[in-house]
């Protein structure tokens, strides 16, 4: 006797479903003609991907058509579903959010690129940030899940401008509330200024100034290969133009001798 398969319980659900988008003149009060909303079972996260991009491409949707996504498991949201089917923790992205599928792989160990620039960790009253870049584009941002102001953790990454010898300026910069990017504050002046002054103070001391000097070179290193790229693309263009060039010249020379000939018969 053959046995039936076993049939496998859904443990979730994932809602399909889908509104205009205004780029494409479309209302975006209403669903787009021909589709209907959805609500399927589904027994794992990697099916709850496939259903919501099956309902994609069946119904022609682009990202700002995409509402769908919402997956729940005994009526509690678990997650949701992206457009291009990634699935995310529940609630607002946030800095250093893991998808929940598919599961991050491990990062396999890569040959250190010799023109990475180098980092420096920096104390705050707030918590360590981090203090790299060149000349050009420095950068000051905290150290994730690290920073808080008043018992909250924020986020927050800013620009600040070094010239060969000393740190000149940072720009003032926002707070994201819990990494959260939609729920961004405005930084108080304390925290602004203790930013700058930690930063100034360890831009006052020449060996951690060396650091911005190392990373200036590094770029203008970076620099230079994307100028001996364009010299070498140039150069090859180059080669064929003289090369096409030497053909017209050939061709002329094939054509002034065939009149000649021609001319001689006369």
């Amino acid at each position: 006797m053959t046995k039936k398969p076993k049939k496998v319980e859904a443990r979730y659900t994932v809602v399909l479903d889908n509104c205009g988008n205004p780029d494409r003149g479309q209302d975006p009060s209403r669903r787009l003609p021909g589709t209907v909303r959805k609500v399927v079972s589904v027994e794992d996260f990697a099916a709850a991907s496939k259903a919501c991009r099956d309902y994609i491409e069946e119904n022609d949707l682009g990202g700002g058509n995409w509402t769908g996504g919402e997956i729940r498991e005994n009526g509690q949201i678990v997650g949701k579903v992206a457009y291009n089917g990634t699935i995310w923790p529940p609630g607002e992205f946030a800095v250093g959010m893991k998808p929940l599928w598919p599961e991050p792989k491990e990062e396999v160990s890569k040959p250190k690129d010799p023109l990475e620039w180098e980092v420096a960790q920096v104390d705050t009253p707030y918590g360590p940030i981090l203090v790299g870049g060149c000349f050009r584009i420095g950068n000051v941002k905290s150290v994730e899940g690290k920073f808080a102001v008043d018992d909250q953790h924020y986020e927050f990454m800013t620009y600040a401008t070094f010239e060969e010898s000393r740190f000149k300026d940072i720009q003032s910069h926002n707070l994201l509330r819990n990494g959260v990017y939609s729920d961004t504050v405005t930084s108080p002046k304390k925290v602004q200024d203790a930013v700058r002054a930690a930063v100034a103070a360890w831009a006052s001391v020449p060996a951690n100034m060396a650091l911005i000097v190392r990373n200036e070179i590094k770029d203008q290193k970076k620099s230079i290969q994307h100028v001996e790229r364009q010299i070498a693309s140039y150069e090859e263009q180059l080669a064929k133009a003289r090369d096409e060039l030497a053909g017209h010249h050939s061709r002329v020379a094939e054509l002034e001798e065939k009149a000649s000939q021609l001319e001689s018969r006369s």
